[in-house]
């Protein structure tokens, strides 16, 4: 089974978010920030985050910077979930290694595709 933490301050977008993967057959976990996501992941590797960029006490770009400068978790894929500007993100998103970024909240058919 895949393992997908979803790093989302937001309860409303983590519930559909983990939801939709689980349907998936993910097994997907909810983590409210980039501090508590760097924590578990140390316990546990995932084989993919998602990750929103706005949240408290890390946001999403530093933990990437984190993430990406572990040699232990800097290949594990992360999917960026933004209500932010996309042109304002997705620049650097891709400089941190990020293929996929989904505006958020977004539809069904977007999330699952990827």
């Amino acid at each position: 089974m895949v393992k997908v933490p979803v790093v989302e301050g937001e309860a409303v977008t983590s519930h559909l978010l983990i939801h939709q993967l689980e349907d998936k057959g993910c097994q997907a976990r909810k983590v409210d920030n980039g501090a508590m996501a760097l924590q578990r992941i140390k316990e546990d590797t995932p084989d993919i985050i998602f990750v929103d960029t706005v949240m408290p006490a890390m946001d999403g770009m530093f933990f990437l910077s984190e993430l990406r400068e572990n040699p232990e978790t800097s290949k594990i894929p992360v999917v960026m979930v933004t209500a932010t500007n996309l042109s304002g993100v997705i620049p650097r998103a891709r400089e941190l290694g990020i293929k996929h970024v989904l505006p958020n909240p977004g539809s069904r058919s977007r999330w699952t595709e990827r």
